[in-house]
């Protein structure tokens, strides 16, 4: 079991002005990490609503604890650096109240393959970034509890897209694939601020594109990708 009140921070050797760049940074990260808890519950409950197989519903499960921790993570972190100012949310305040619809096949897969598939890792590929670039052990910390559950997330929504879409068209895949790959391109990046990500911000400019072993995984949904999608996102 992780021990958030281990690593401890002084902020009293660092500028109020470099502490409140890193900070803005940690709570824009804190609020990605709360949506992704409530995307990953979401998942979550459209794959039971379309009848996934228990297999899959446990792996969604475990994702869905594994952003919450995430999120506590985070909330730990922003507490360091502003004492005081931030709980550490539990598994129902951050799941909050989920209102319920019903699941559309095309946006559940469009979710999966755009966010976990192609962007857990390019999000890793971040935290691994940072984590070398850090100097506190706090924020050491921190990107490798982050970092630690994105491959596992990415090979998820692999799976379950593919199952989401067992029954598509090639066509149909085809065209959630280019959409997808468009979608994730065009993230962009966050503007480097070297002071601050030595100490501790995640960086500006990472590497945002996909390694070869997200492929076998990928290859189940039945996509295809052009040349020119693999020189724009591939390594």
């Amino acid at each position: 079991m992780f021990d958030m009140n281990k690593h401890k921070f002084d902020s009293s050797r660092h500028s109020s002005a470099l502490l409140s760049r890193v900070t803005a940074g940690w709570q824009r990260l804190h609020d990605d990490e709360r949506r992704g808890v409530v995307t990953a519950a979401r998942i979550a409950a459209d794959l039971a609503a379309l009848n996934a197989p228990p297999a899959l519903l446990a792996l969604a499960a475990h994702v869905v604890r594994d952003e919450v921790h995430h999120l506590q993570v985070c909330a730990r972190v922003l507490d360091e650096l502003e004492p005081g100012t931030h709980t550490i949310p539990t598994l129902e305040v951050a799941l909050g109240r989920l209102e319920a619809s019903a699941p559309s096949e095309s946006e559940l897969a469009r979710t999966l393959v755009t966010e976990f598939a192609l962007g857990k890792p390019v999000t890793a590929a971040a935290f691994a970034a940072a984590r070398a670039l850090v100097r506190e052990p706090l924020f050491a910390w921190a990107y490798t509890e982050l970092l630690h559950d994105e491959t596992r997330h990415a090979t998820f929504g692999a799976k379950a897209a593919a199952w989401v879409i067992r029954n598509w068209s090639q066509q149909q895949r085809q065209a959630l694939w280019t959409e997808c790959l468009t979608s994730t391109i065009e993230g962009g990046c966050r503007v480097r601020d070297d002071e601050a990500e030595a100490l501790g911000l995640l960086p500006g400019e990472v590497e945002c594109t996909l390694p070869r072993w997200i492929l076998p995984h990928l290859a189940p949904l039945g996509v295809k990708t052009s040349p020119s999608s693999n020189e724009q996102l591939l390594h």
